[in-house]
């Protein structure tokens, strides 16, 4: 399966979110932006076809 990368921070974002997580109480993931897949209708109606199957929400991106 392929899924996001973990972003790459320069330490002083890495400060910054860790500021952020210690006044906000919680743990907090930086993943690389993900670009979105551009799907035909068809490729869609697919995709939301096996959410109703499966009962989940998914997400296509581009790889």
């Amino acid at each position: 399966m392929i899924s996001m990368g973990y972003a790459s921070l320069t330490s002083e974002q890495v400060k910054r979110v860790q500021r952020c997580e210690e006044e906000l109480g919680v743990t907090i993931l930086a993943y690389a932006k993900p670009v979105y897949a551009k799907l035909s209708e068809n490729d869609l109606k697919r995709i939301q076809d096996l959410e109703k199957d499966l009962g989940l929400s998914l997400v296509a991106y581009e790889v």
